[in-house]
């Protein structure tokens, strides 16, 4: 039916192939791991990290921290790397949002320090091209960096997907170092698709200021940062997740956007922490707009509809009808920490024209049992292991 084919890898926890330096990542410490994160102090940019929500061929937002508030934060950017002279960058964006981090009670007893972060939008981009920069805060550097936007077209790149990176810090750690170490060899992978649970308890800043500083690692040896598509998972409450991100915060703090990745490829990012029939007008919208248009139509949420150690989502109901109608190709789970893939699904039945769901989140979490007798699982793929699965889309 479709014009691309879509293969799916996962890249389990096998470490010993993988080294940096002399220490396999499977034997780095958290000691060793901690050298290689910038320290939050003064006005140091620091917890880089790249959001893609809207269209990741033509924009952007990159965003970073600071220990200090400071009063001028700007991002130099440009096809060509001009090092720490942010002169040498074509294009310069002042941060167009600046805030001070959400403290909880705990935080404030443990005398947790108070951090600030800082969001440049960027926008006109040209597609499937490299852009390097450099974070400025009140005239101190970090950088330089790249990434590559998408191709206008959605053929020969690859996506990650994970989730649950919220407890197990040393494999946390480990499993950034992992991505990096794909992005570095596999020089086609665009971005992350992180279905939630970056924390255990999201509304405490204590626990997000280890997570931003760690995902670091996700960067490659030769400064190419790795660009998040994120979702809400039930352990994300609390405003810190709209902080980090720089997502608008509704009034019921639902997060759901679409993500096009050339004209080709799209996301769809749903919560499950809110009601699904509160979803089904944007939903269906969504897809309506987007299947004429895109050869492959993926979605993104945190707990499973086909859950292979839970019970199923209640947003099934809501959301399989119109995966069903309009035909969405892949649906991206977290929550279960297992390793899962089902046979395509149409209809509650096995349906070589279904959606095909994968999951459920090893990025660093540890992992459960699941149940591999589930009609939905025969033929499918089940397991435990921390993991990553990687999505090549390519033009055969």
């Amino acid at each position: 039916m479709n014009r691309f084919a879509l293969n799916l890898f996962l890249i389990a926890c096998t470490w010993a192939s993988v080294a940096l330096g002399e220490t396999p990542i499977e034997r780095m410490s958290l000691e060793e791991v901690t050298q290689k994160i910038t320290p939050m102090k003064g006005l140091k940019p620091a917890q880089w990290r790249l959001i893609w929500d809207g269209d990741a061929s033509t924009e952007a937002r990159i965003s970073w921290s600071t220990a200090e508030a400071g009063s001028k934060h700007t991002l130099h950017y440009g096809k060509s790397n001009g090092e720490l002279d942010p002169a040498k960058y074509a294009l310069h964006q002042e941060a167009q949002r600046n805030g001070s981090y959400t403290l909880h009670q705990e935080d404030q007893k443990q005398k947790i320090a108070p951090a600030h972060y800082h969001h440049a939008d960027i926008k006109g981009l040209e597609a499937d091209t490299k852009y390097w920069f450099l974070l400025e805060s009140d005239g101190q550097f970090t950088g330089p960096f790249y990434f590559r936007t998408a191709p206008k077209d959605g053929s020969n790149f690859s996506l990650l997907h994970g989730g649950d990176s919220r407890s197990g810090i040393l494999n946390r750690c480990r499993m950034n170092l992992r991505m990096a170490h794909q992005l570095e060899t596999i020089p086609a992978i665009l971005g992350l698709i992180h279905g939630g649970d970056y924390v255990a308890q999201g509304n405490k800043w204590s626990q997000w200021r280890l997570w931003l500083s760690q995902n670091e690692l996700t960067t490659a040896k030769d400064g190419r940062v790795l660009p998040m598509l994120t979702a809400k998972g039930n352990h994300d409450g609390g405003k810190i997740i709209f902080e980090a991100f720089g997502l608008e915060q509704t009034p019921t703090d639902l997060v759901n956007f679409t993500t096009n990745i050339g004209k080709d490829v799209a996301m769809v990012t749903l919560d499950t922490n809110r009601s699904g029939a509160s979803q089904v007008e944007f939903l269906e919208a969504e897809l309506k707009k987007l299947r004429p248009q895109c050869t492959w139509l993926l979605t993104q949420y945190h707990r499973p509809i086909y859950p292979a150690v839970k019970t199923p989502a209640r947003h099934k109901e809501f959301f399989c009808p119109l995966f069903d109608k309009y035909q969405v190709d892949l649906a991206c789970e977290s929550d279960g920490h297992c390793v899962k893939r089902t046979p395509p699904i149409l209809d509650d039945k096995l349906d070589p024209k279904g959606t095909v769901y994968i999951g459920e989140g090893g990025l660093g979490v540890g992992q459960r049992k699941p149940n591999p007798d589930h009609w939905y699982l025969q033929g499918g793929i089940v397991g435990s292991k921390q993991h990553v699965m990687r999505l090549d889309f390519t033009p055969e």
